[in-house]
């Protein structure tokens, strides 16, 4: 599927209550009922601390009434506009871990994995000077400051991380039912 065909998108971070649970909903709906991982470690302590991106499309809202009766005008529809859910990702900065990465099933054709991981790198990267302090896997690199990011992934997953710049360390080990291999990449702040 080409860029051209991707449906229009908004990435943001989540913060609001509607916009963290909506972050949760698109999680269980990916990983609970669709892969089967128990709802009960779904949502858990890092969750607190995590910066969450969300991304959604537009999907048009009819009208609030009937317009059947109305006459037809060339003016634009009087359908509202919302955001659906389609994705998220998860950061916590205190140690680095990237978590959560998913895309709703209809939607992974259009390359949607790929720009939240490219989103989460921008907004990492970006982080304001007076907060890297709380970047605990903060350091320097010739000079340069970089930050080491990590995440389980899952093993089908591998291929995909690895075009981001992830690399394996360490062996294959369960979490919640399912293999996964540590992976890290340090990323350079701007």
């Amino acid at each position: 599927m080409s860029k051209s065909d991707r449906p229009r998108f908004n990435i943001k971070v989540a913060e609001t209550k509607d916009e963290i649970e909506a972050c949760y909903d698109i999680r269980i709906e990916v990983f609970v009922v669709e892969q089967g991982f128990p709802l009960d470690v779904e949502i858990d302590d890092y969750d607190k601390t995590a910066t969450h991106l969300l991304l959604t499309t537009p999907v048009s809202s009819p009208p609030p009434e009937s317009t059947a009766s109305l006459t037809p005008s060339l003016e634009p529809s009087s359908a509202s506009t919302s955001q659906k859910p389609i994705g998220t990702i998860r950061w916590n900065p205190s140690v680095g871990k990237v978590a959560r990465l998913v895309v709703a099933k209809e939607y992974r054709k259009y390359g949607f994995g790929r720009v939240l991981m490219d989103e989460l790198h921008q907004h990492v990267k970006s982080t304001s000077v007076d907060k890297r302090s709380e970047l605990k896997t903060a350091k320097e690199v010739n000079g340069k400051e970089h930050v080491h990011l990590w995440l389980n992934a899952q093993m089908y997953a591998i291929p995909f991380y690895v075009k981001m710049g992830y690399e394996q360390v360490g062996e294959e080990f369960d979490e919640d039912g399912a293999p996964h291999v540590k992976m890290v990449r340090d990323l350079e702040l701007i």
